[in-house]
Formats: structure tokens, C-alpha cells, sequence
């Protein structure tokens, strides 16, 4: 029988490797800004080699891999979508400016009859 809780516990593996999982992050880090004396390029690249280590081992865990099938079935449904071609977005763009500019220009107009009724009345 499935759990109906969405969110699953971790147990004690999965807590030990969301641990290193940060231990990898928090060492790529420290060591970006404790050899100074290396190129930025180097370092830069030991960051992200600590950032895709780091990647690896959260995949190792129950939420890792529930996110890994959420980018999976995302990307399925990504694939159903049906995208406009260029006369379509187009036409919207040019929709979305023609009611832009009309609504720009109702407003000034009732900004500036605001503005003479307020000026009237202080005036008066």
C-alpha cells in the first residue's frame, strides 16, 4: 500500500549522506578562498567540481532521487507543450503594445483631469 504522507522521512543513511553532501559544499568553498595564490580558474573549478560532487551524493538520497524523477517527469511535460511559432508571437506582442500604449495614454489623460479637478479646488 503507497504512504499517503508526500513527505517521506529520512532515515539515518540519508541524513549521513545530505551531511557529506554539505561537507563537499562547505569544503569547495573554504578552499576557493584558502588558495588565493591559484589561479581564479582553478578555483572556480574546484567549486564547481564540489558543486557536482555534491550533486552525485544528494542523488544517493530518498529526496534526491524524488527530485531527480520530478525533473524527469518535468521534462516530459515539457515536451507536450505546444510553442507558438513567429507570426503568433508576433501578433501577441504587437497586441500587448497597442493595449499598453491605450492604457498609458487613459491614464495620463485621467492623471492630468485629476490634477486640474484637484488644482480647482485647492485654488478656489
Amino acid at each position: 500500500m503507497k504512504d499517503s504522507n508526500p513527505i517521506k522521512t529520512g532515515n539515518s543513511p540519508d541524513t549521513a549522506w545530505l551531511l557529506l553532501a554539505a561537507l563537499l559544499l562547505v569544503a569547495g568553498v573554504y578552499a576557493f578562498y584558502a588558495f588565493e595564490q591559484l589561479s581564479i580558474l582553478v578555483r572556480v573549478g574546484g567549486v564547481l567540481l564540489s558543486l557536482a560532487l555534491a550533486a552525485v551524493v544528494l542523488l544517493r538520497t530518498v529526496r534526491g532521487q524524488d527530485a531527480w524523477q520530478f525533473v524527469q517527469s518535468a521534462r516530459v511535460e515539457l515536451r507536450k507543450v505546444v510553442w507558438p511559432n513567429r507570426q503568433e508571437t508576433l501578433q501577441t506582442t504587437a497586441t500587448v503594445l497597442v493595449i499598453v500604449l491605450i492604457l498609458c495614454v487613459f491614464f495620463w489623460l485621467l492623471d492630468m483631469g485629476l490634477g486640474a479637478i484637484t488644482r480647482w479646488f485647492t485654488t478656489s
